[in-house]
């Protein structure tokens, strides 16, 4: 089982230099890596409607010019045989070109004597913090050339600016390196940088085994994030439990209610980014009265990043206590498979017969867009569904269709609008809230007791 906790540290004014030495020195290392990669990537492709053998874009002497053919391991492995020796020992050889494609992860981490040799600042890294960031590139990089199981690869990697690289690695650190001093503070000893001062404030699991340290600059302060590991336990789903009327509910996600359980209950939409809307924009004002690259709009722009820091906060611990507050009652979860990017989408415009745009409610979408984004319903079925993992227990999605607009007790369609608050069954009589009787209808399609298909005849429910 694996778990990550993050702790907030509190450097003293040097180590905070020093950290931002660190991150900036990885950040160029990251950037220059992935130049190579990339110099390396497009020279050697050529346009699908030119002939390989004539638009050579660059000559193969050149491709593999800085670029040794082999390489030879300093150490022994780590990775151990059978009969307990070293699969890899000191002195053996290994090619960098395999058949025309480079081993770019190890020559670029081969390479990197070469670079604390041209540049000594970077004598200073912890060589783990350095190898990580190679780590790092090759990881982008293999996501961008080769797809996953489903066939899809993500976009071309980026240079990363300074907003967007703020953090590096520890890819070898132990519980030993948490410490208490005479005076019985939590240390971390960080190699290269000395013992910080961190809160711990929750104890390691026992039985768990921190084994890597990620350090990482935000708005407020520095933040240290251990992996944490213990093999004796279990990672897997506990699909043992299986779903029956008693040990299972249903919820039904929503803006009126964020969201209300088939047993009943309500929870009200807490509304974090909307009520400090109007601090925001006081704050957004004031720093639109000063010129770019001034000492005030800096300022103004870190209080801003806390404020926006600490509604995400508010909303993360939110969403952490309603979905324990579930869970602690319940075994099994039956929640509805949203499509959540397609609910925030942009109304399509409407043209007229001239070509001029005519209203398309577009104004009032936007309104429940941000109050979508405000909830954050897709960060919420995360954690449900971590939450359910550390607890032994599940959270199993149904098909959303028709859940709004069929009555749970006769399967009976009763359409209605958006704006239609009340479901009031005109075949059986039952009147309730419409998001308790959509969770209700939710629980009785995830035990299989309804089936909204069968009672469509083949049509697509209206939402």
């Amino acid at each position: 089982m694996k778990l990550a906790h993050r702790y907030k540290l509190k450097p003293t004014a040097q180590q905070k230099a020093t950290l931002r030495t660190w991150v900036e020195l990885c950040r160029r290392q990251y950037n220059y890596r992935l130049g190579e990669r990339l110099r390396w990537w497009e020279a050697t492709r050529t346009p699908a409607n030119a002939c390989p053998l004539k638009s050579s874009i660059v000559p193969v002497e050149e491709i593999y010019k800085d670029i040794p053919e082999y390489r030879v391991q300093v150490r022994d492995g780590r990775k151990k045989g059978k009969d307990g020796q070293p699969v890899t020992k000191k002195g053996d050889t290994h090619p960098n070109i395999v058949g025309g494609y480079v081993e770019w992860q190890a020559v670029q981490l081969a390479d990197l004597k070469n670079t604390k040799k041209k540049f000594p600042e970077y004598k200073q890294l912890h060589s783990q913090v350095l190898q990580d960031v190679v780590n790092r590139v090759d990881y982008s990089f293999s996501r961008y050339t080769t797809p996953d199981k489903n066939g899809k690869r993500s976009g071309r990697p980026k240079f990363k600016g300074k907003v967007y690289y703020k953090s590096f690695t520890y890819s070898q650190l132990t519980n030993a390196h948490l410490i208490k001093d005479e005076r019985g503070r939590d240390l971390v000893a960080l190699p290269g940088i000395g013992l910080v001062p961190l809160v711990l404030h929750r104890a390691i699991p026992s039985g768990f085994k921190v084994k890597t340290a990620t350090v990482r600059c935000e708005a407020d302060s520095w933040y240290i994030t251990f992996s944490l590991e213990d093999r004796t336990v279990p990672a897997k789903e506990d699909e043992a439990i299986q779903p029956t009327l008693s040990n299972s509910i249903g919820i039904d996600l929503g803006l009126e209610y964020f969201l209300v359980t088939s047993k009943g209950d309500f929870v009200d939409v807490p509304q974090f980014l909307r009520k400090a809307a109007s601090r925001l924009a006081k704050l957004q004002r004031n720093r639109e009265k000063h010129f770019h690259g001034s000492y005030p709009r800096s300022r103004l722009n870190k209080k801003i990043a806390k404020l926006h820091a600490y509604i995400a906060r508010c909303r993360m611990q939110f969403h952490f206590e309603v979905a324990y507050k579930i869970l602690d009652k319940t075994s099994i979860v039956f929640v509805e498979d949203l499509s959540l990017k397609n609910l925030i989408r942009r109304n399509k415009p409407k043209l007229d017969s001239e070509g001029n745009y005519l209203a398309n409610g577009q104004s009032a979408k936007s309104g429940i867009n941000k109050s979508f984004v405000d909830a954050a319903h897709g960060q919420f079925v995360s954690i449900l569904k971590w939450v359910a993992w550390k607890l032994g227990k599940r959270v199993i999605e149904v098909d959303p269709w028709g859940t709004s607009q069929y009555c749970h007790s006769c399967l009976n369609q009763t359409p209605k609008a958006l704006s239609d608050r009340w479901h009031d069954c005109s075949n059986c009589g039952v009147s309730m809230q419409r998001d308790h009787n959509s969770a209700l209808l939710i629980k009785k399609v995830g035990l299989g007791v309804a089936s909204l298909k069968k009672a469509l005849k083949g049509k697509k429910p209206t939402p």
